[in-house]
């Protein structure tokens, strides 16, 4: 899925804090809403506005749908 191709990107550099941009081009069908959604599950962080970083374990606390 594409959420987990985002998490095993910026998990691959755990400390890195990723432009949206980056993150886009690097798979090229991510927006920047599904990156607000993402982090409002906690499965990634928003340090400031455009740039996110991966928390240590994002599946945590993750509710069932």
């Amino acid at each position: 899925s594409r959420m987990a191709r985002v998490l095993a990107i910026m998990q691959s550099e755990p400390e890195r804090l990723w432009r949206s941009r980056e993150i886009a081009e690097l798979l090229g069908d991510v927006t920047y809403r599904q990156l607000a959604r993402w982090t409002e599950r906690g499965m990634i962080k928003r340090v400031r506005t455009g740039c996110y970083t991966a928390i240590a374990n994002p599946l945590r606390g993750l509710r069932k749908r």
